[in-house]
């Protein structure tokens, strides 16, 4: 199975390539700080047309923005000394005033992507992302790591942890990765609540989408909520869950896992083809229970049904929410361990009520206290994550 916490830029998946602009100090100038957010390991150096690049420069370069005056000719040789140097490399070409005889130019030397100067902040990281699905596709790029979350019985508290678990997880990672949860609860599912934004577009304009469902889809239908993490929320109006075509459904999280550094999916509680297709698509399937003999039979089924279409019981990790413990508790941890027959990565304790006070507000629970008991439980988890969810996938 991946690493599911190892997001360092080396791995992440997002579509944006490591990039290297090259142009002169007039137009790299106004380039603004924020663009390495969207474009990881972003190099920008501002060099004069007749001044020589050095391998050094272009070290670990996956895209390569050079600017290109056709009536420079050094400009131009320049372009030649770099494709011999680094031949495998995408180059795309940041021209003034592009006409045709220019476009044959760049064509003759193996440059058919432009950029137009001066730089337009949205026109450029667009074509930046679209060179690296390009990329992507023809490299084969690993799809991010897929976490399925579920609870043994309704109404477990899944959502508040798989949202709280994102965050955290976002917040400890040392470079910027993009999250994206997916409410697959298509008639009860809260997560936009959770997150406070608007549902219009969500998961079922995906799947009616069909055929023509495509990256730039899945990315426009995501909304970035308050805290960050980027969400495709259920319909407002209630789906028929028989209804789902699981292909469709297993090719928008694939689109999805291509854009994003960690996907995360909230599914229902009754199981369908459709949703256990998903969940052994996943790297890891997070089973949330309670302490109570209901609680346990159900997970114990969910383990044997996981069991019998292949999915491995070191994919599936239980988390004991609203958990007590003490000497006259019936049921211990390592009781429900023993019952499920999978691991309890970690036990979350029932707050006071902090906890539905700011998932009425749309608000993490940190924001009403920071000291509370499920934040405190929740970043324990994330602390552990890495080494809780290695195994040996299915």
């Amino acid at each position: 199975m991946k690493d599911i916490l190892n997001l360092s830029a080396t791995k992440a998946v997002g579509k944006a390539p490591k990039t290297t602009i090259i142009a002169s100090e007039s137009w790299v100038g106004d380039i603004p700080s924020d663009l390495s957010v969207l474009v990881r390991d972003l190099k920008i150096h501002a060099c004069g047309p007749d001044e020589f690049i050095t391998r050094d420069q272009l070290r670990d370069c996956e895209l390569l923005i050079l600017e290109i005056d056709a009536d420079h000719r050094g400009t131009l040789e320049r372009l030649s000394s770099i494709k011999r140097m680094r031949p495998d490399l995408a180059i795309m070409a940041a021209v003034k005033n592009a006409d045709m005889q220019v476009m044959r130019t760049l064509m003759r030397h193996g440059v058919s992507d432009v950029v137009a100067l001066p730089f337009d902040m949205e026109e450029l990281t667009s074509e930046i992302i679209n060179i690296g699905a390009r990329l992507a596709e023809s490299t084969k790029v690993p799809l991010a790591p897929s976490v399925s979350f579920v609870g043994a019985l309704g109404r477990t508290g899944t959502t508040a942890i798989m949202v709280h678990l994102a965050n955290a997880l976002v917040a400890r990672s040392e470079h910027p990765i993009r999250c994206c949860l997916i409410d697959l609860d298509l008639q009860s599912g809260h997560l936009a609540g959770h997150t406070n934004i608007d549902n219009t577009r969500s998961i079922l304009g995906l799947l009616d989408a069909e055929e023509r469902v495509d990256q730039d889809m899945v990315r426009n239908t995501a909304t970035k909520s308050s805290i960050g993490i980027y969400v495709i929320p259920s319909p407002s109006e209630i789906l028929p869950i028989e209804q789902v075509d699981t292909d469709q459904l297993l090719r928008i999280i694939s689109l999805a896992r291509a854009e994003f550094d960690l996907v995360f999916i909230d599914l229902p509680s009754v199981w369908t083809s459709w949703s256990l297709s998903v969940a052994a698509e996943s790297d890891s399937t997070v089973l949330v229970v309670q302490q109570n003999l209901d609680h346990l039979r159900q997970a114990k089924r969910c383990v044997g049904l996981f069991r019998e279409v292949g999915i491995s019981a070191k994919k599936t990790k239980v988390v004991v929410n609203r958990a007590t413990k003490g000497l006259f508790k019936s049921i211990s941890l390592q009781d429900v361990a023993d019952t499920v027959g999978c691991e309890v990565i970690a036990a979350i304790r029932k707050d006071r009520g902090e906890l539905s006070q700011a998932i009425d507000e749309g608000m993490l629970v940190s924001s009403v206290s920071r000291r509370n008991v499920f934040a405190q439980d929740i970043d324990a988890i994330a602390a552990g994550f890495d080494k809780s969810f290695r195994g040996d996938g299915r």
